[in-house]
């Protein structure tokens, strides 16, 4: 019996000890201790990393300004495209442009799509003065402030969201050429009469149709100078070249008195067909307009009397003005940007400007 109750003693002691230990397996399922490694989630969850995203806002309100540019046939045209980007680079402003490539359709689909990516101001150097003015409208229905630089369209700047137009005076340039022409036939002849060819860019290029107002004006006074011929060159120095060739055959020596040109490529083209032809009488009577550094180069050699330049730097007052608009600043309806004249009786000046632009590794 001993034996039995000691065997019953031991059994209650492993009952009441097993019901000690119970609670735990039933307090063990905690599922919070569980639950707990989902707790790490909350430092992910803050959206601090998120935070972080905010500096990308300034991008969002970058300033993008849209650029037309009507053609990169020539140096001018390349150092003016130049020109923009690093103006747009110094504003700290977005600079989207595409080249219309001589065609003036061409460039008002270009605008179209510029103007869908939603600049905040449209800069345009039109081709032609009639075909390139529906930019005006495409800004208008867009609600895009226009400038327009270096060509003029048919439309009147400083209304509605055409505001400025930026130019040089090519109708002052036109008249520099025509007096530098009147000056030279009456040295030659002893009064002012002879014959001109014009070595022309585009007919319906805005500079050439204000070069051409220049020279009448002038030439209103002087009706015994006669233009006896014009072809368009396209503003190329093949152009220039294949049009003096031309006017080469239909005159003689004798029957060409001056030559003159609309821009320095297409002169630097007529006056290798010049010399081509050996046509030397012709050296020192041609005219022409741009003032690449090749140009004045030959009016130091004494091959060209006179280079008026309309120089390529228009990014400064374009940008500029796009900056004043966007600050609600008003801005002139039509500006200007300086010519400069080169004479080859002044030779030394022209030399000093070669000198300088060299210096800065400029073309103009």
């Amino acid at each position: 019996m001993k034996h039995i109750f000691k065997l019953f003693v031991v059994v209650m002691l492993l009952v009441v000890l097993l019901g000690a230990c119970a609670p735990k397996p039933t307090e063990a399922p905690a599922a919070p201790p569980a639950e707990q490694p989902a707790a790490p989630a909350e430092p992910a969850a803050p959206a601090a990393p998120a935070e972080p995203a905010a500096p990308a806002a300034p991008e969002s309100k970058e300033i993008l300004i849209a650029y037309s540019q009507a053609e990169l046939v020539n140096a001018w045209r390349v150092t003016n495209q130049k020109d923009m980007e690093a103006q747009a680079e110094k504003f700290g402003v977005k600079l989207i442009s595409i080249d219309a490539n001589q065609d003036a359709s061409k460039q008002l689909a270009d605008v179209e799509n510029m103007l869908a990516q939603k600049p905040a101001c449209l800069i345009v150097s039109p081709l032609e003065s009639k075909a390139s003015a529906p930019v005006v409208q495409l800004a208008e229905e867009a609600g895009v402030p226009l400038v327009i630089i270096d060509r003029t369209i048919e439309a009147e700047p400083g209304k509605g969201m055409y505001k400025t137009e930026i130019t040089q005076s090519h109708v002052l340039s036109g008249k520099l050429l025509a007096e530098k022409t009147v000056e030279l036939l009456t040295k030659k002849y002893g009064e002012p009469k002879g014959n001109v060819v014009h070595v022309q860019g585009l007919a319906g290029a805005s500079p050439v149709i204000d070069a051409n107002k220049g020279w009448d004006e002038v030439m209103a006074a002087y009706p015994n100078i006669k233009v006896v011929a014009t072809a368009d060159a396209g503003f190329t120095k093949d152009g220039g070249m294949k049009v003096m060739e031309d006017f080469l055959q239909r005159f003689p020596a004798g029957e060409i008195d001056v030559v003159r040109s609309d821009y320095s490529d297409m002169t630097m083209g007529a006056l290798e067909a010049i010399k081509n032809a050996g046509r030397t009488e012709l050296l020192g009577y041609i005219l022409g307009e741009g003032g690449h550094y090749k140009a004045i180069e030959a009016v130091v050699a004494g091959d060209f009397a006179r280079e008026t330049q309309t120089p390529p730097y228009f990014g400064e007052k374009a940008i500029q003005s796009c900056m004043d608009i966007l600050a609600g600043k008003d801005v002139p309806a039509r500006q200007q940007v300086d010519i400069k004249v080169f004479d080859a009786d002044k030779k030394e000046e022209a030399q000093k400007y070669l000198e300088q632009i060299k210096a800065a590794g400029l073309e103009f």
